[in-house]
């Protein structure tokens, strides 16, 4: 009788971890499909609710998709996107292309991911610095 086990009581770090993750904006890539897709790690990015600040090295590691969305849609993929580059009404008109962090999210509806993206902009080696206050 004695341990008595309740697999499906968490523990509190799993309760905190669980609700740490939930802020990110960026959930981790915990599908099995994920093993195959490279990245970097989505510490390297500071988000906001408009902007995604990274290195040239961070960006250059992001596959990109300006003409279409990767298959495979799991929560935490990432991908860069050159934004209007194939949109020939805006360039027309002297629109100009704009490079945009995009990614799978989590979604309410079980099975179902959301699509987020951020515009990126480049801040080679001031981001190491960015992260220590924000942890701070």
């Amino acid at each position: 009788m004695w341990p008595l086990k309740f697999p499906m009581l968490k523990t509190s770090i799993e309760i905190v971890l669980e609700k740490l993750e939930a802020q990110e904006p960026v959930p981790r890539m915990t599908h099995p499909y994920g093993k195959h897709w490279d990245q970097p790690d989505r510490s390297e990015i500071l988000i906001d609710e408009t902007h995604a600040l990274m290195t040239r090295k961070t960006f250059n590691e992001l596959k990109e998709y300006s003409a279409t969305n990767p298959t495979g849609a799991y929560e935490g993929k990432m991908w860069k996107r050159h934004d209007g580059s194939f949109d020939q009404q805006f360039l027309a008109r002297g629109g100009r292309p704009v490079w945009m962090l995009c990614w799978y999210g989590r979604c309410d509806d079980p099975g179902m991911v959301s699509n987020n993206y951020r515009k990126i902009i480049l801040v080679d080696g001031l981001l190491p610095t960015l992260k220590a206050e924000v942890a701070a």
